[in-house]
């Protein structure tokens, strides 16, 4: 991605922040996923392999942001938009591995929304061919995890 020239612009590095470190960004995404797959690795492999694989293409989706930033001329702290430092605090601590998916599937339904809303509001193309790429992932990640809840139906 580096072959990308990306011009500094304020309004457009606030939506990309917003998509790496916001409520429902990528970095708070992956925390929330690695967390998952620890809690059930010992018992499920096929559940931990699942999330790990989340967890992996969300800290690949964050990369891309924080490049981005960086070329942008920004700093990709992990910090809230409002100043606030992303913390253990953030990750939804809960055991049950559907109420995991179902906040997952929370997650990506809202970051979906916040891909859209983002792509439609910049202007560069190089930035918008990034986010849609992340914005494909986040829709197949949805899916994935609407066929899990499925299985666990059955």
């Amino acid at each position: 991605m580096s072959k990308f020239i990306i011009k500094p612009n304020g309004y457009h590095e606030g939506l990309v922040k917003n998509l790496y470190s916001g409520n429902e960004g990528e970095v708070l995404t992956f925390l929330q996923e690695m967390y998952q797959a620890n809690i059930v690795y010992p018992f499920e492999k096929e559940q931990y392999a699942f999330l790990k694989k989340l967890c992996f293409e969300d800290i690949e989706h964050s990369k891309r942001l924080s490049e981005i930033l960086v070329l942008m001329g920004a700093d990709p702290k992990y910090i809230k938009i409002n100043n606030v430092w992303i913390s253990g605090k953030s990750v939804d601590y809960v055991k049950s591995y559907k109420q995991m998916l179902y906040t997952n599937l929370e997650l990506k339904e809202k970051v979906i929304i916040d891909y859209r809303e983002a792509i439609s509001k910049i202007t560069d193309k190089n930035i918008n061919l990034i986010l849609s790429l992340n914005l494909e992932d986040e829709i197949m990640h949805k899916n994935m995890i609407l066929r899990q809840i499925e299985k666990i139906k059955e």
